[in-house]
């Protein structure tokens, strides 16, 4: 077996993702139930991280997204996303990570459309409401269910 990066977020994330997946009928259900979760964490992120002292007040632009997104990476994994890209989607930016921390050496068949680390949508989307922006952040691809790398859109609105 890999060895696994932190071994306990990885445990107690694989448990609440085991909860959401017994205690809903569709993928749609379980991807939304991953991202509420998200959203109670990001609240807690915000206020007990340094990421309100990191980050500019207002956010107006997607440039300052991408930057956003940085710091929250910088913060809750000690690293950067491979890509932030802000030119493949109009009016989006694109988070990918080949190496996501929530899914690793994780191996899901027959959940084509489950994001496995929704969660992050729900934390993405909750500090960008802080920030005073309205965003739709999804999961578009996922290493748990068969891509090279996780994929994130956040879809300002």
């Amino acid at each position: 077996m890999a060895k696994i990066v932190n071994p306990l977020l990885y445990t107690l994330y694989a448990h609440m993702v085991d909860n959401v997946l017994s205690s809903t009928s569709t993928i749609e259900d379980a991807n939304e139930g991953l991202r509420d979760i998200g959203r109670g964490i990001g609240s807690q992120l915000y206020l007990n991280t340094e990421i309100a002292d990191k980050t500019k007040d207002n956010i107006t632009t997607r440039e300052d997204v991408a930057k956003l997104i940085d710091v929250v990476y910088k913060i809750l994994f000690d690293k950067k996303p491979n890509e932030v890209d802000m030119d493949s989607a109009r009016g989006s930016v694109r988070v990918s990570d080949k190496s996501c921390i929530w899914c690793q050496d994780i191996s899901l068949e027959g959940m084509r459309g489950f994001g496995y680390c929704e969660i992050f949508s729900g934390i993405m989307e909750t500090i960008l409401e802080f920030k005073g922006v309205q965003a739709k952040v999804f999961q578009e691809m996922c290493r748990a269910t068969g891509s090279a790398e996780c994929v994130w859109n956040v879809r300002l609105v």
